[in-house]
């Protein structure tokens, strides 16, 4: 009886070691407030991975009407933790509620960047934007 009572708990401990491995993906959602900026703190903790990144977005159905959008701007300002920055601008399909932003992304620097994303001006009937970071095994 012993023996199956230690069998159990060894394989107790050995789930609950997968539990505590780092997530492949995290997401991050930030509802709209009105002012077309969403903030994200994103953590890069290797500089070696790769990371595929989506946005997704939640919306009312009037932005999907034939006569609003067909996609709609985003400036996506990201600030590396050594305070570097660099920009862009991406549009997004109003037909689409989830779109790859980037696909393989190697950051040059570990640690938290924060992501500055602007809709301007924003979508009628956009109620939030989110981000997810999925990483990937490899290497660069």
């Amino acid at each position: 009886m012993r023996s199956g009572a230690a069998f159990l708990l060894l394989g107790a401990l050995g789930v609950l070691a997968a539990a505590c491995a780092k997530p492949e993906s995290r997401e991050y959602f930030a509802r709209s407030d009105g002012s077309g900026e969403y903030i994200f703190t994103i953590e890069f903790d290797d500089t070696a991975a790769l990371y595929d990144l989506s946005l997704y977005y939640r919306r009312d159905k009037a932005l999907f009407r034939r006569d609003t959008l067909v996609s709609f701007p985003l400036k996506m300002v990201w600030q590396a933790p050594s305070g570097l920055f660099f920009s862009e601008t991406v549009h997004c399909p109003a037909d689409s509620v989830r779109v790859r932003y980037r696909s393989g992304l190697a950051p040059g620097e570990a640690g938290e960047w924060t992501l500055r994303a602007t809709a301007g001006p924003e979508a009628s009937g956009l109620r939030g934007l989110g981000i997810i970071c999925r990483r990937r095994d490899g290497v660069k």
